[in-house]
């Protein structure tokens, strides 16, 4: 039978209890509780309710976490349906924590695994409720059986993310009464749009370049082994195999450095059946391996090279795809910087093919310029100079040098057109924002600040 929290956002009070109870009865690294507390208008602005969520996992029916864990750490237990971490399995990849919009999963810094709620699985045997609830002295926070129906009674609430996934937990909606609090004087001031940002908590992100430089490291540069063998297919450039070999095998071992459990790194490839990760691990290995026996001078391969040119761009195809998340916010087309579209650009700069330089360049810089003009539009920074760099390195200096020098200098040509890709490819992981409780709630109140602020802006004055 698949168990369910309960919680009435009526009855919370934000106190925490069923945090530190939850911390106490399992004992999580201080600092790392696998409870939160998110407080919904936190400043309470005049006009927008005040509320929290008490959030743990909600053990979803239709989990992704499990779905897409690439050493299929995860499981489901058959009798209460609590999605479970095995920590002998655990790689520490956090690509669980990526696809859950709850941001359930947790990194143990001690442990260097992910760790997350169990529904208290030890007390449940014991026929006893979660230590979250238990501990909970409002009665907000309750445990019993899924109901189907559960969230479909809930509508929108503000605040809670919804991808249909069948997260497990009943949500027990505002009264009326508590939905818009009246405002006891009728000069009560607005926020200008400047300073709602101000009172919009909730900015942590996921993914980020400081943490992800290794991933971004090994995908420039399989983008560009692919886009080497691709180029001497295409005009009979010489590469070396032993460089070639080696320059992947040092990428995979830095893309590693991602990992908790590095002495784990080959369950990564068990879940090739669901995981774009396991994929891509299994394609670009074959890739790598099949493509230093075709470059060697005996030519053990013959005239496969076309073949193992398509396992590479694969390869890339699934890298591409691992970031492809249900819940991903911003950007959502096709990115300037994905590597499969990276390598085709590439191969061509290599292989001097103009056709292939002018086409996928064309689209590189067309998505490029219209996602800077939506991050414009949508009131990001859009970092003009380092846009401008970008181009200039990526695009317009190699076809100046180009046309000046010939092949003279080819090589720095190569360099100057891999510096702009290497800050395209930083701006994509500086850029990439997933869906968690925090983030909801910052774009739900941003949302209804803006509302309130219309609704009264002829009639109050404005914070300047």
């Amino acid at each position: 039978m698949q168990k369910s929290f309960i919680f009435d956002l009526n009855k919370c009070t934000g106190c925490q209890a069923c945090q530190f109870a939850c911390e106490i009865e399992n004992q999580t690294v201080p600092g790392e509780s696998w409870r939160t507390i998110n407080t919904f208008n936190p400043q309470h602005h005049p006009g927008v309710p005040v509320f929290h969520y008490s959030m743990a996992c909600n053990h979803c029916l239709d989990a992704p976490c499990m779905k897409y864990c690439p050493a299929l750490a995860i499981s489901k237990d058959s009798e209460t349906g609590a999605v479970n971490i095995d920590p002998s399995k655990c790689i520490g990849c956090k690509y669980c924590s990526w696809v859950c919009p709850y941001d359930a999963p947790k990194f143990n810094t001690s442990s260097h695994i992910m760790e997350k709620c169990t529904f208290c699985s030890h007390r449940l045997k014991e026929n006893r409720d979660p230590a979250c609830v238990s501990g909970c002295p409002t009665g907000a926070l309750g445990f019993g059986n899924y109901e189907q129906k559960s969230l479909s009674n809930n509508e929108f609430l503000p605040g809670f993310p919804e991808t249909g996934i069948k997260p497990a937990i009943k949500l027990v909606k505002l009264r009326k009464d508590n939905e818009y609090p009246q405002l006891t004087s009728s000069n009560s001031s607005i926020l200008s749009s400047e300073h709602q940002k101000k009172y919009i908590t909730g900015n942590a992100r996921k993914i980020s370049l400081k943490n992800e430089w290794p991933l971004a490291v090994f995908t420039l540069a399989a983008s560009v082994l692919v886009a080497l063998l691709c180029a001497a297919m295409l005009s009979g450039i010489t590469v070396n195999p032993v460089y070639f070999l080696i320059s992947g095998f040092v990428g995979m071992n830095i893309s590693a450095m991602h990992l908790g459990k590095k002495i784990r790194a080959l369950r990564a490839v068990l879940n090739w059946k669901r995981s774009w990760i396991s994929r891509e691990i299994i394609l670009f290995s074959t890739f790598l391996i099949l493509g230093f026996l075709y470059l060697l001078p005996v030519a053990y391969l013959g005239n496969s090279g076309w073949i193992i040119t398509v396992i590479g761009y694969g390869a890339l195809f699934s890298m591409d795809k691992v970031y492809d998340i249900r819940g991903r916010l911003g950007w959502k087309k096709l990115h300037s910087s994905g590597v499969l579209l990276t390598s085709l650009y590439l191969a061509g700069v290599f292989s001097g093919t103009w056709v292939m330089i002018g086409w996928f360049g064309f689209w590189k810089m067309f998505f490029y310029t219209i996602r800077k003009n939506y991050w414009k539009k949508t009131g990001e920074n859009p970092r003009i100079v380092l846009s401008v760099i970008r181009l200039f390195l990526g695009f317009i200096f190699p076809i100046i040098l180009y046309q000046l020098t010939g092949t003279n200098y080819v090589l720095f040509i190569f360099l100057s057109v891999l510096s702009g890709e290497l800050i395209d490819r930083s701006e994509f992981y500086h850029e990439f924002e997933l869906l968690t409780p925090e983030v909801q709630i910052r774009n739900d109140l941003e949302i209804m600040l803006k509302k309130e602020s219309k609704n009264r802006g002829r009639m109050d004055p404005v914070i300047r």
